[in-house]
């Protein structure tokens, strides 16, 4: 897939302190495995084995609260092959698979259930990517124009009652 023409668009950036748990529980489980290995070594017995599983297990819950707060979601949109794609990552490592859509529409900011006011962007046959949620409905609409400008699309600011 060529990279002209994609528009990336990053979701979720994640505050200081979820960077920060998320460099502990990582700086953890690497502590604990350099433990492991000094204090028994590499052997190939029953209780060695056993011993192996019971620290991968514990591994496994320390790493996943680093994923979870290290983990960021961004929006491809290739706009000349009309792609598609939320794009999970971790650091270097990501995932995300490319879905054809029909040609954009808009975007428009939406207030949800939970008072957020929501990113959205739509395309010709009412489907609809939510890109994110604002606290603020000024953010969301500053955050609503730029996306439109950036994705040549007209956007349509939700009317509030005051």
């Amino acid at each position: 897939m060529s990279k002209k023409g994609v528009v990336k668009i990053v979701s979720t950036n994640r505050t200081w302190y979820e960077r920060l748990l998320a460099s502990v529980f990582y700086a953890a489980a690497v502590y604990i495995i350099v433990l492991f290995y000094i204090n028994n070594g590499v052997e190939t017995n029953e209780k060695y084995y056993i011993k192996s599983i019971e620290v991968l297990a514990g591994l496994i819950v320390i790493v996943s609260f680093g994923v979870r707060f290290s983990i960021k979601l961004s929006h491809h949109f290739n706009l000349e092959l009309n792609k598609y794609r939320p794009y999970w990552s971790v650091g270097p490592f990501g995932k995300g698979e490319w879905i054809t859509i029909n040609k954009l529409d808009r975007v428009s900011t939406f207030l949800n259930s939970r008072n957020e006011c929501e990113v959205n962007v739509w395309d010709i046959e009412n489907n609809k990517y939510k890109i994110t949620a604002f606290n603020n409905v000024d953010d969301a609409v500053s955050s609503g124009r730029e996306l439109s400008n950036k994705l040549n699309v007209i956007f349509k600011e939700r009317q509030l009652a005051t």
